[in-house]
């Protein structure tokens, strides 16, 4: 739904370099553990190429997500950076990481849990 809703909205999606390494090691997890195929992989990278997610960094990014995971107590900065990403973007971020949203929703504005997304 939010892809749709973004592609409607001509919103364009944002993510820190960190994105494309994180989709191939779940993918290619999936392949090992044979929860894909490796047609149901390529298929699913091709789409993911096709949406455009447009990859990006600012200066202050890898500064402001180190301050997002030492605020919140986090044990790493991999979420933090997307967060940092989209505060310095002024924009929201959408995650599928409930403890990452449980961890930092009160003293963030931007930050969603897309399983709230309607």
């Amino acid at each position: 739904m939010v892809l749709h809703d973004s592609i409607v909205a001509d919103i364009v999606l944002i993510a820190p370099p960190l994105f494309e390494y994180e989709t191939e090691s779940v993918l290619q997890g999936r392949l090992q553990s044979s929860v894909m195929s490796i047609s149901e992989t390529d298929t699913a990278l091709a789409r993911l190429s096709a949406i455009g997610v447009q990859i990006l960094t600012h200066p202050d990014m890898i500064k402001r997500a180190r301050e997002i995971a030492r605020q919140f107590d986090l044990p790493n900065i991999y979420d933090s950076l997307y967060a940092a990403l989209a505060e310095l973007r002024g924009c929201e971020f959408w995650t599928p990481d409930k403890a990452f949203y449980d961890a930092v929703k009160a003293g963030s504005l931007f930050v969603r849990y897309l399983l709230d997304y309607s």
